[in-house]
């Protein structure tokens, strides 16, 4: 019995040794093959993969289903919406900032952060693959008040810088009429830079800006008289040389046209100074021959001749050639400016592109959906981290 005994001690024995030799070599070939952390890394296969979550300046592809709060259906990418199958998902970068622009190769392929801001806010947070509902109000859409006659509200979209007042007067869903009103509440000011005119083509008004001289002179410029079409304002000159730190165009003339360069001008830096009486401004050019000008990093103007009378430039403009210019060496011009007040039968797609912003800000909107609460049904397609 002892010697049995003794016999399964020491069979016991040897397997609890080998037992040991298979696990010190196991250990060593773990931590040899998978480092200090080996839970994490022999077990990695069942771990979940981290799903990408939407944040700003992302580019994503977004299936949705716009509906009224009744759940009537206003628009989908889906070409089934019932089944939300077909169809194509929407590109969209999600930022607030709309002069922002993504990366290259998302930007040549669509993505636009051309959507209304309560969208992009309800977008962040979601994941790829997650589908979620997206409630917004007015305010986050498309304005709380859709612009009626009789709306007021304030814009620098129509003469940069003035912070004008308007009223609506008349409008229809092709045409909209403003009349600026609260003319009187201005002191000294700097004439803006671009000024808003009209020009009629086909019996419609197009407006566009054009370039003045009389920005050169910083709150310089006051209101001294006001009618019910028109208001002139007057600009007393503060300094004869050094009127700008770059070569600057202006246009001046009774034929300007923007699409030709007729009417258009430059001050230059170091050439060009200014004398004035009681009624007129007259600015006086006197570049070197030879001299060349850099504007807006773009273009190069070459001082081709000068007489007394004109002077002759070259216009060249990257990737589209060059381009001959004339213009007077002595331009007389009045003190005075006039701004019209009163805006009759312009277009609302004019007015929708140039205002909305500044509409938008107060709360007013063009657009049909104007004053709804928006329900977005949306589903993340995918998710490209931009940053």
């Amino acid at each position: 019995m002892t010697s049995f005994a003794s016999d399964m001690q020491k069979e016991k024995l040897a397997v609890i040794l080998l037992v040991g030799i298979i696990i010190g070599a196991l250990s060593t070939f773990l931590i040899v093959t998978y480092g200090s952390d080996i839970s994490s890394n022999l077990f990695k296969e069942n771990k979940p993969k981290k799903v990408p979550v939407v944040a700003w300046g992302d580019c994503i592809d977004v299936n949705y289903t716009i509906r009224y709060t009744n759940l009537t259906v206003i628009g989908s990418t889906y070409k089934d919406v019932i089944n939300k199958t077909g169809g194509t998902p929407s590109n969209i970068f999600v930022s607030l900032n709309k002069t922002e622009l993504p990366p290259d190769e998302y930007y040549y392929n669509g993505y636009s952060s051309d959507y209304i801001n309560g969208l992009l806010e309800g977008l962040i947070g979601l994941k790829e693959g997650q589908e979620a509902t997206i409630r917004i109000s007015p305010d986050k859409a498309y304005g709380i008040s859709k612009l009626v006659n009789g709306s007021v509200f304030y814009t620098i979209s129509i003469d940069p810088e003035l912070n004008q007042t308007y009223k609506v007067t008349n409008l229809t869903n092709e045409n909209i009429s403003l009349y600026w009103i609260n003319v009187d509440n201005y002191n000294k000011f700097t004439m803006p830079m671009y000024i808003l005119l009209e020009k009629i083509t086909q019996e419609t008004y197009v407006p566009f800006n054009f370039i003045s001289p009389y920005w050169l002179w910083k709150n310089s410029s006051e209101i001294i008289n006001i009618t019910d079409e028109d208001v002139l304002i007057e600009t007393t000159p503060t300094k004869n040389n050094s009127l700008c730190d770059e070569i600057t165009p202006f246009y001046f003339g009774e034929n300007i046209d923007v699409t030709t360069g007729e009417g258009l001008n430059f001050i230059f830096p170091d050439a060009t100074t200014a004398e004035w009486n009681e009624t007129t401004i007259t600015l006086t050019s006197s570049p070197v021959v030879g001299t060349t000008y850099v504007y807006e990093g773009t273009a190069v103007i070459g001082i081709e001749n000068v007489t007394d009378e004109k002077i002759n430039i070259s216009y060249i403009i990257a990737d589209y050639g060059s381009f001959p210019l004339q213009m007077d060496r002595s331009i007389e011009f009045n003190r005075t400016y006039t701004i019209r007040r009163a805006y009759n039968n312009l277009s609302t797609f004019w007015a929708y592109n140039l205002l909305t912003g500044d509409l938008e800000k107060q709360g007013f909107g063009l657009h049909p959906l104007t004053g709804e609460l928006l329900i977005y049904e949306v589903k993340i397609e995918k998710i490209y981290k931009t940053s």
